[in-house]
């Protein structure tokens, strides 16, 4: 006669081995888990660039606390992880390691400059890690479409081309004498693009090119060779100090010159570092100043700083806070339609096939493809009110054009 097993240590077995196999399951995706989302952040806390990643983080802890009061999404709160790259692309790739392999991270938010993120590309596309970055944008990053990663925002070639087009056009500038200084890397190469496609089409005089090494304090021999050169017109390259350097050095040479800046200028340390020669000069953004509320999506931004930062956090914002919330926004978007079962794979189609993503005034609307991993927005030209601290927008959106 054979013997039957009881049946409550099979159920209990049984019980085992689901939960086993679901545990499997869950642990096979990175940062999941039923009640918690592990993102990660690779940015510049330490260092000159420290201004960039400090607001970016800032913005990235406004939106964790605002999800995460909303009930997070569906029902896993949201944690973001950070690694300080100061700024060093060396140190970028080994923050991404570590976030990703240390940390778990399910998806990226936030990629330093144009050659740190050129350093963590190939370790992000390795791994099929889902990466927003809407910090520093280089053709590169997109060219060709890299499967993972989706870029927020013009390039500085696009910018820079749009920015000058403008100025040109609305300020009769066709007769001036053009010149750049730019930085000699990817970031600058970039830049450099911009000047060049704007010079070509409008048919500017451009009168100099010159290139410096990351790092340079001292623009006295570049800004005496843009005087010699009767330069009138001046396309800065810089990342963020840079910028006011290159003004001072004008004002000291007494030069009186249309100064145009990429987005890293938009800053009020900027204005405060030129002193004097801060005033006036012209940024080419794709977001608006964070003092313009009359911009809905601006309102409601700063009005959950205001609620989640402290005083002083709050007084550290920027520009970049403002790329840093919109890539979150479109992330939880993103994570949202994929629902409860959650998986890198489904991230990234859904931000692949994200169409007219509206971010209520804060850029132009967000579209992406399988072909297209770049949403150019559109350019502003801002001027700086360097007296009033705080920048104006002198123009309306303009188009990106490749």
């Amino acid at each position: 006669m054979q013997t039957s097993l009881p049946l409550r240590p099979l159920l209990a077995a049984a019980a085992i081995g689901l939960s086993a196999h679901s545990l499997t399951a869950a642990a096979a995706e990175p940062g999941v888990t039923d009640t918690q989302l592990i993102l990660g952040s690779v940015t510049p806390v330490s260092g000159p660039p420290s201004l960039l990643g400090k607001a970016h983080m800032l913005a990235l802890k406004v939106w964790e606390q605002d999800v995460n009061a909303r009930g997070g999404i569906h029902g896993r709160k949201v944690e973001i992880r950070q690694d300080d790259d100061g700024y060093v692309p060396q140190r970028a790739l080994q923050g991404i390691k570590r976030l990703n392999e240390v940390e778990n991270i399910f998806a990226l938010l936030g990629t330093s400059g144009a050659a740190m993120m050129q350093a963590m590309l190939p370790y992000i596309e390795e791994q099929k890690i889902p990466t927003i970055n809407g910090m520093a944008v280089s053709a590169s990053h997109f060219t060709p479409p890299r499967k993972t990663v989706f870029i927020l925002g013009p390039t500085y070639c696009q910018e820079l081309a749009a920015g000058m087009t403008h100025l040109v056009k609305s300020k009769n500038l066709q007769k001036e004498k053009f010149s750049l200084v730019y930085q000699d890397d990817e970031f600058g190469a970039d830049v450099r693009c911009g000047y060049q496609k704007a010079v070509k089409a409008l048919g500017l005089n451009s009168v100099a090119e010159i290139s410096f090494k990351r790092g340079t304090k001292d623009f006295s021999a570049e800004m005496l060779s843009l005087k010699r050169a009767g330069a009138s017109f001046i396309a800065s390259g810089g990342v963020v100090a840079e910028h006011s350097m290159l003004m001072k050095e004008a004002a000291k040479n007494q030069m009186p010159v249309t100064f145009l800046t990429i987005h890293s200028a938009h800053l009020t340390p900027v204005q405060a570092l030129a002193g004097p020669a801060g005033d006036g000069y012209y940024v080419a953004d794709y977001v608006p100043p964070l003092t313009d509320l009359t911009v809905p999506g601006m309102a409601k931004f700063i009005a959950l700083t205001q609620k989640y930062l402290s005083a002083d956090e709050q007084k550290q914002l920027n520009r970049y806070s403002i790329t840093a919330y919109v890539g979150a926004l479109l992330m939880e978007d993103a994570v949202r339609r994929c629902g409860k079962a959650l998986t890198r794979a489904c991230v990234v189609d859904k931000l692949e096939s994200t169409k007219d993503f509206r971010t209520d005034g804060l850029t132009s609307p967000i579209s992406f493809s399988a072909t297209q991993r770049q949403s150019p927005s559109s350019v502003l030209v801002l001027r700086s009110d360097a007296k009033g601290g705080k920048f104006d927008r002198v123009s309306d959106p303009i188009p990106v054009t490749d």
